[in-house]
């Protein structure tokens, strides 16, 4: 089955100051009765793969509880199709019901439904639902800033500061014109993010804006980037990093 302009989950702008609150399922009957709901009300998901530079829009078409799989749609592209049956690892997002929900997925098999082919994956570990409300989003140092690292899908990194943070998302900078070609929507995994004293996160992350900051003899590459199923480690040392730059900043201010 195909589907029929489809729409790729949207992001939010990089000035959106939003925090999640998490609320991570490990039970199988709960994990299932999420995706026998995404199944129902149709909505359309992304499923991003290739370390994020690939990605196809699908729904989920039925689920199995016994032998805790589910089926979903086959892809509008066919090289996007047989791209995704070759990678090992993918990650579902959607947004149903003003409600962010993504999930990681292994190996995924071609198998036929209702006479077209489809997808079909076992159930994840873990799903995430997340519900977004107001937070503040603070600034990181300029002279001496938080260094991330993303590798693209050739090996090669680029190395950029981060220039603002909540548990929402981070704000990063770079002179490097490769960050120009970065499409907006796109994912960028397993970035590491260095905080110093508070340790090395790896994060997931989609890119939702890219603008261009004129500076007096050249330009600056502003990324403003929304964070994906932030693990439960990784935002507990971005929260204890936001709150000590919060002291800071308030110790500064009261002189």
């Amino acid at each position: 089955m195909e589907t029929t302009e489809p729409q790729v989950t949207p992001a939010p702008t990089d000035n959106e100051t939003q925090l999640h609150d998490s609320y991570r399922i490990s039970n199988p009957l709960e994990i299932g009765g999420v995706l026998r709901h995404l199944a129902t009300r149709g909505d359309f998901m992304t499923v991003y793969f290739s370390n994020g530079q690939r990605q196809l829009v699908t729904r989920l078409l039925k689920v199995e509880p016994q032998a805790r799989g589910f089926y979903f749609d086959w892809g509008g592209v066919e090289a996007e199709n047989r791209a995704l049956l070759a990678n090992k690892r993918a990650l579902f997002v959607g947004v149903p019901e003003g409600i962010q929900v993504h999930f990681p997925i292994g190996d995924v098999e071609e198998r036929e439904y209702e006479g077209y082919p489809a997808f079909y994956a076992s159930y994840p570990e873990t799903l995430v639902r997340l519900q977004r409300r107001d937070y503040f989003r603070v600034k990181t140092p300029i002279l001496d800033p938080y260094p991330c690292t993303v590798k693209f899908p050739d090996d090669t990194p680029m190395r950029l500061s981060v220039f603002d943070l909540s548990l929402g998302g981070v704000g990063l900078r770079t002179k490097a014109e490769a960050a120009a070609e970065i499409p907006k929507g796109s994912m960028l995994m397993h970035v590491e993010i260095e905080l110093r004293d508070y340790g090395t996160v790896q994060v997931d992350l989609e890119v939702c804006a890219i603008r261009t900051v004129p500076l007096a003899k050249d330009v600056e590459y502003h990324i403003g980037c929304r964070f994906i199923a932030l693990s439960r480690t990784a935002e507990s040392r971005l929260q204890k990093l936001i709150t000590q730059l919060e002291l800071n900043r308030k110790a500064f201010a009261r002189g």
